[in-house]
């Protein structure tokens, strides 16, 4: 690239940069109800230290995001400069973990924020752009991204290292984010040693991330908000076995990736299908795949959807044992869908020189565990679209995963 290339590239990367920046914190506000309303006035009659200590008994365990939360949430200059920072940070260590091989950083960043900016829009509404979304899933996964950047070089300072330790905290003060935390980090070892971090530092990274995720995952006051918001949203969740809670999951996850027109879904099923054509497989897994990702692609962009869309407390008898719910129709919907996940991911495994890749295949799978796991809250519904945020940008990493092994 010449002079005068690299010159007009830098020009385009960074004034779009500025330009999205400067867009997004102009149209970013508070609401005058709901979630924003109540932490912006949380700390009005109490100190940070009693605040949370009461939060953690009685109602989450995310007590790093709402410390940052409540300490910050009044100082609106300061979110609305994290908020598009944010996005464009986790858009550069998506390229970073990623694409960084094969494409050029300001390309590559550039790629994935378009790819981030194809999120359904209630669901990057309430992750992204809404301030207390903000707060819980877009900050957290940044976190969370930076971890995996760190742990997957081989060349990370002490300084980074320890950034990212400290950070992990508030990563797995996220549930979804500890869910796919947790079972993606294991796979790191599996990984030559030259291209990520010591085993001993590996592993103090790991308890560091099972000591956030259990005081997130564990708090007494999980009890209780169950209990609480069950009465409230979901009173049969009580009476439902594992099997009936996962089915809910099951369904929130169908209704992402089949209704709308979901473009980060439609984008990983075209992108996988350029892999299994360039790897040129002729064996059975690599034919049924591209069947039912042709056949799911083809259901997204024409046929309406079949799921249960919500549960209430007097909807739940017809919907779970007679209509909808019970019904074949929806079963096989969920099944095909799950089915074409699944082979997705186990597809894009193996390249035609029979060197595997588990990468995309574990970032795929986590993504749906961690979506699949809300079904065991009595808001898998109430929360909205928010809850299927973690799992639209494993979709987008599992894309990302996948071109890189496209391009030359």
């Amino acid at each position: 690239m010449n002079a005068n290339n690299k010159q007009l590239s830098s020009w385009v990367f960074y004034s779009s940069i500025l330009a999205f920046c400067i867009i997004i914190a102009i149209k970013l506000r508070l609401m005058t109800y709901a979630d924003d309303v109540t932490f912006s006035h949380a700390l009005d009659n109490i100190s940070v230290f009693d605040y949370l200590f009461q939060r953690y008994h009685t109602w989450s365990g995310r007590v790093v995001i709402e410390w940052i939360m409540v300490s910050t949430i009044n100082f609106h200059g300061l979110w609305k400069i994290m908020i598009p920072a944010c996005f464009v940070f986790s858009s550069y260590l998506v390229w970073g973990i990623t694409l960084k091989d094969k494409i050029d950083f300001k390309s590559g960043t550039l790629l994935v924020m378009a790819a981030m900016l194809l999120l359904n829009d209630p669901v990057a509404g309430n992750a992204q752009w809404w301030v207390t979304g903000f707060y819980n899933y877009l900050l957290p996964m940044t976190c969370a991204l930076f971890l995996m950047k760190v742990l997957l070089s081989s060349h990370s300072s002490l300084r980074k290292l320890s950034t990212s330790i400290l950070l992990s905290f508030l990563a797995t003060s996220s549930e979804q984010v500890a869910v796919v935390l947790i079972i993606t980090t294991p796979f790191i070892y599996f990984i030559s040693s030259e291209k990520r971090l010591s085993n001993k530092m590996l592993t103090i990274a790991y308890v560091a991330i099972l000591a956030g995720s259990a005081v997130t995952l564990l708090s007494p006051g999980s009890v209780s908000r169950f209990a609480v918001e069950a009465s409230r949203y979901m009173p049969q969740i009580a009476d439902m076995n594992i099997l009936q809670k996962a089915l809910i999951g099951v369904d929130r996850l169908v209704e992402n990736v089949s209704y709308g027109r979901n473009l980060c879904f439609i984008g990983a099923i075209l992108v996988f299908l350029g892999f299994i054509y360039k790897r040129g497989a002729n064996d059975v897994i690599s034919k049924i795949s591209v069947v039912f990702c042709v056949i799911s692609f083809v259901i997204c962009l024409t046929s309406p959807s079949f799921y249960m869309k919500d549960i209430s407390y007097m909807t739940y008898l017809g919907k779970f044992y007679v209509i909808d719910f019970g019904s074949i129709k929806v079963y096989s919907f969920y099944l095909f869908y799950l089915l074409t996940l699944i082979c997705m991911a186990v597809g894009s495994i193996e390249n035609n020189d029979g060197e595997r890749d588990y990468r995309a295949f574990i970032t795929l799978m986590s993504g749906c565990v961690s979506t699949i796991a809300i079904g065991l809250s009595p808001t898998a519904y109430a929360s909205g679209e928010r809850v299927l945020y973690v799992f639209n940008v494993c979709l987008v990493l599992y894309g990302a995963f996948t071109l890189k092994r496209i391009i030359k």
